[in-house]
């Protein structure tokens, strides 16, 4: 059931997809793997009678979000927002509370899947390639300025960015597999990790490519020798910053004006975001009222703030989700107001944790990943898709125990 979970949440941008291509959309799809999984993990709580001392920080947030919707008579939208934020928390938790030798199994089971599934990829990549339009019409994928002259590669997943992410948690699973549990690199499994990244650099997501890079840069491999290892490090360091300087340069020179300039969306609805929590000070404006899913059926603070279309997606031209989404933590962060530091705080416990029979590449992957996490949620919803659940499933594998108020004097990354 463990690996069953997996594999759907790994397949839910192509049902997306191919639903939504049928007529027949299939909107509570992670809902529902979502209630499978707190339902299992209820049960797991039942047996053993006991639960882990960072469900009960969960469970704290989870009253603040709840306390505030009754005071701000949001209700019963607001209490569908916080099941839907609850869903992240409630993979954590179960994978989290696993024993240590099925976490162990799990994992292993997870790189053999991806393994799988990066395989069948590549069958249908090579398609793709050589019936770039047919395939896009097939999925009915909206094209978007970027990569070599229009083209970038989307794969099973529908889109350039959900691409990026699967391969970028597929990397992460990899070096995690070799490097954190030890298992032998042979032939294939390095054929394996160059397709990887040629995915990763072909999806032209730059944000994934990015951040996936610096992954690789301070990583902390092996060395024979102190003079081997500062020899390397300059190496890789000389060649990634000189390869992320061509590709940004040559692939996305006008996306970057826009990126950088006022008019950017995600500045902008981050300038709102910021506007609308200074006059909500200290409580948000409530789970459920800005950004988030339900937030389209409680229109009162779009319409206070003349929030339009830009933002929210011009129905007029079949955008069912507009820009307001991809700057999630900054809508957020306007919703909770101060009890972000409850959502923060959370994933504190998460980097100070020690990571399972810790390592050095353990305890670097699992740090990373956290920081990736947070670091993409100001780009996209990490906590309310299936690419976050997958993280949330690698997190709850990969730490140990989380004692609430015991704190480590460091975390290396």
């Amino acid at each position: 059931m463990k690996s069953l979970i997996f594999i759907l949440l790994v397949l839910q941008p192509l049902v997306n997809k191919l639903t939504l291509k049928s007529g027949v959309p299939f909107d509570v799809y992670n809902e529902l793997i979502s209630l499978a999984v707190f339902l299992l993990y209820a049960l797991q709580v039942l047996q053993k009678k006991k639960i882990a001392s960072i469900a009960l920080l969960f469970l704290i947030l989870v009253a603040y979000m709840t306390l505030n919707v009754v005071a701000k008579n949001i209700y019963p939208l607001g209490f569908l927002q916080i099941a839907i934020y609850s869903q992240w928390f409630f993979y954590f938790l179960y994978y989290h509370s696993l024993s240590e030798d099925a976490k162990i199994r799990t994992m292993v089971d997870i790189k053999y899947i991806l393994d799988k599934v990066l395989i069948f990829m590549v069958f249908f990549g090579v398609f793709e390639l050589f019936f770039y339009a047919e395939y896009r019409a097939f999925l009915d994928v909206k094209s978007f300025n970027r990569g070599l002259g229009g083209f970038y590669m989307v794969s099973i997943f529908g889109s350039g960015a959900s691409l990026a992410n699967f391969m970028s948690f597929y990397l992460m699973v990899w070096f995690y597999f070799h490097y954190g549990l030890g298992y032998s690199i042979a032939r294939k499994d390095k054929i394996f990790l160059v397709i990887a990244f040629m995915f990763l650099v072909l999806s032209f997501s730059r944000k994934e490519v990015l951040f996936m890079f610096l992954f690789l840069m301070f990583f902390p491999f092996s060395y024979r020798s102190t003079l081997r290892k500062w020899f390397r490090k300059i190496i890789l360091f000389a060649g990634v910053v000189t390869g992320l300087l061509i590709y940004y340069l040559v692939f996305f020179s006008e996306a970057n004006q826009v990126a950088f300039g006022d008019k950017y969306i995600r500045w902008r609805i981050a300038g709102k975001s910021g506007e609308i929590l200074m006059d909500n000070l200290p409580w948000g404006t409530g789970v459920g009222t800005f950004g988030s899913r339900v937030s389209l059926m409680v229109t009162d603070i779009y319409k206070k703030y003349d929030i339009g279309p830009e933002m929210l997606g011009y129905r007029s031209l079949g955008q069912l989700r507009g820009p307001i989404y991809d700057a999630f933590f900054f809508t957020f962060t306007t919703e909770m107001g101060i009890g972000i530091l409850l959502f923060l705080f959370f994933f504190f416990k998460l980097f100070n944790a020690r990571a399972l029979n810790e390592n050095k590449a353990k305890t670097y992957i699992k740090n990373f990943l956290i920081l990736y996490v947070l670091g993409l949620s100001v780009f996209q919803p990490v906590l309310i898709s299936s690419f976050g659940y997958l993280c949330a499933i690698f997190l709850g594998l990969s730490i140990h125990r989380i004692p609430l108020l015991k704190f480590r004097t460091y975390a290396k990354i």
